[in-house]
């Protein structure tokens, strides 16, 4: 062989282990590592993306020039002596919440980082999980709909409840809008599957999707509302005040979507026939209204969306609640959500609100319980303990533009609003030039569960689209010297474990 000939086939050979050194980490075996950046790494002089940091030690690198290979992913380790060890590959690997001890390999199995090996495979999707802890040698892990148990026992959440951090050990607690539940990890354990909550048979589920159908194969869109209801069946002054809320604000948020000026008359609802011919000729009309603001020449092209579920919460001999939830989309880079409760007084014979149920000369200091309340929810949320005065001054100036308003118009204007067509009788004002105080902070949504005196403030209103709802919870203890009634015997009907999971 000539020497020229030497020289390429040596050239070939090298380059071909190369790219085997590339997409094939030896497990265990050191590597020279050298950190480029926040994103790369070099080993042994072949460059990953670093993925994600673990601690102080781990990282997840991914091979991208052999990102079809079968392990383009690896976890890697570094040692004091300077090396970095490739401790598993996959095609694909990603941290575990809460946890440096675990993660996740290909969406489905739970890799124990310190005995190297598989702790368990999972019936969710490993690669949302979070990690909640460890009971009687197993270690609980969960996502958006199921806690996972390592030894492969799994629970599954009820399609509006999700679980948060333990505030203490072993135990969990579960939320479901405003009420929420402290469940010990063995009770979780061995809970029985319940198949769903039980049937109510005072109410009726309504269902229907008034989304509008193409006219033909050229148009495009997403457009229309839907109703997921359980509406009371019987005819007492209480049933038909639910019924009648419930077309109104089925009305309110699906007409304001469309934003005209035509007065929507109310639907009737003396009975359940009444109520679906209701929400019938509503599917009819904001089609018609849509067709006519939106369409262009005979096609719609178009997404603008408003899904509603309402559901009884609890139904005793002095009070009923129902809990309402409605998802917006008209534009912009999210749905925009919202959900509060509203509570029928069978003794006063009308929906409660602050005015109507809190003593007037006790209306400061329960306006200072529900911001202690919300100040629980604030640190929370952004887990930190702030102190009164900042979180004061974040709530309260919230609302206001961020820019000056001199000299906008009224089309200007209206951009301002925080776009909630129950904000005006929920006793919201909607944006302010200056912010509020311990004196005029608004008092929203105000209800009755069994665990206290409900206040609901949404999105944008007094913190960010993903801080969510904020659930002011008073219990009664706190809230009764406030009451013009009492509403707390019925504190046995809070919601048991059933309530929450599957």
């Amino acid at each position: 062989m000539t020497n020229k000939k030497y020289y390429v086939v040596l050239a070939v050979i090298m380059m071909y282990l190369s790219l085997l050194s590339c997409s094939d980490l030896k497990i265990g075996v050191g590597l020279k590592g050298v950190i480029l950046d926040e994103n790369k790494i070099t080993l042994d002089g072949d460059t990953f993306d670093i993925r994600e940091r673990i601690g102080d030690s781990l990282l997840i690198v991914w091979n991208y020039t052999h990102s079809n290979d079968r392990t383009p992913c690896y976890l890697l380790k570094y040692e004091r002596n300077g090396f970095y060890y490739p401790q598993i590959g996959g095609s694909d690997i990603t941290s575990i919440d809460n946890t440096t001890d675990f993660v996740s390999i290909d969406d489905k199995e739970v890799y124990d980082i310190k005995d190297k090996k598989v702790l368990f495979s999972s019936q969710c999707d490993a690669s949302g999980l979070y990690y909640l802890g460890k009971w009687n040698n197993l270690h609980l892990f969960a996502n958006s709909d199921t806690i996972c148990f390592s030894d492969g026992k799994y629970v599954g959440l009820q399609d509006d409840v999700f679980c948060r951090k333990p505030k203490k050990n072993g135990v969990l607690t579960l939320v479901a809008g405003a009420q929420r539940i402290d469940v010990p990890f063995g009770n979780l354990y061995h809970a029985k599957k319940t198949g769903g909550n039980k049937k109510d048979v005072s109410t009726e589920k309504l269902m229907k999707n008034y989304y509008i159908k193409p006219r033909s194969k050229h148009e495009s869109m997403e457009a229309g509302f839907s109703v997921d209801l359980e509406v009371p069946k019987a005819n007492s002054e209480a049933d038909k005040a639910i019924r009648e809320w419930i077309i109104a604000a089925i009305k309110d948020d699906a007409f304001f979507l469309l934003e005209h000026n035509i007065e929507i008359p109310t639907g009737k609802c003396e009975t359940l026939n009444d109520m679906q011919h209701s929400l019938d000729e509503y599917g009819a009309l904001w089609e018609k209204l849509c067709r006519a603001e939106y369409q262009t020449g005979d096609t719609l092209r178009l997404r603008m969306t408003c899904d509603i579920k309402v559901r009884m919460i609890v139904d005793c001999d002095d009070y009923t609640t129902y809990y309402y939830k409605a998802s917006l989309y008209n534009g912009g880079l999210h749905e925009l959500p919202r959900e509060y409760y509203i509570t029928y007084d069978k003794r006063r014979g009308g929906l409660l609100d602050v005015n109507n149920s809190v003593k007037p000369a006790m209306m400061q200091q329960f306006r200072h319980l529900v911001l202690k309340s919300l100040k629980k929810e604030y640190d929370f949320c952004y887990e930190r303990e702030s102190s009164w005065a900042d979180f004061t001054h974040s709530i309260f100036s919230f609302h206001c533009p961020m820019l000056e308003m001199s000299g906008m118009d009224d089309v200007m204007l209206s951009l301002l609003d925080h776009n909630y067509s129950c904000d005006e009788w929920a006793g919201w004002k909607g944006y302010n030039e200056k912010p509020f105080t311990e004196k005029d902070f608004p008092l929203t949504h105000f209800a009755v569960l069994p665990e206290g005196i409900i206040l609901t403030y949404h999105p944008y209103q007094i913190d960010c689209f993903a801080a969510g709802e904020y659930h002011a919870v008073i219990p009664f203890k706190d809230a009764n010297k406030c009451l013009l009634f009492d509403y707390s015997k019925h504190e046995d009907l809070k919601p048991k474990l059933e309530r929450f999971i599957k």
